[in-house]
């Protein structure tokens, strides 16, 4: 009988097995994306949503400004240099056009063509 055994008594167990046992644990799959998805929106009250990932991407989406069409950009997955060079480019965009460019969110940008305005409630 060893020395644990005895303090085990001395603390009311009756029985001379004691025993621990340890809880099993529901083992868990490994997964290679360690980052939690959110879902993103394609589009905010009908206007398209972009995630541009670089600079290249938002000289393609200027086009849609000649197109008069509106549509945000989100820069969440974008460097702040590319952010920034996108911002100046896109600005000298909406100066030639006349269009408005305006800071929904941090990171969240809306840009309107010459005829279409924000309507606030």
């Amino acid at each position: 009988m060893g020395f644990m055994n005895y303090i085990y008594k001395a603390f009311g167990f009756e029985s001379d097995d004691v025993k621990v046992v340890a809880k099993k644990k529901n083992p868990q799959k490994a997964t290679y994306n360690l980052k939690i998805k959110e879902e993103l929106p394609d589009e905010i009250d009908g206007v398209k949503v972009y995630y541009p990932e670089d600079f290249e991407f938002c000289k393609e989406k200027a086009e849609l400004l000649k197109k008069n069409k509106a549509f945000f950009l989100d820069f969440r997955g974008c460097s702040n240099s590319d952010k920034n060079k996108a911002l100046n480019y896109l600005s000298g965009m909406i100066a030639a056009l006349g269009a408005t460019m305006e800071e929904v969110d941090k990171n969240l940008f809306i840009f309107l063509p010459k005829n279409m305005k924000i309507e606030r409630d």
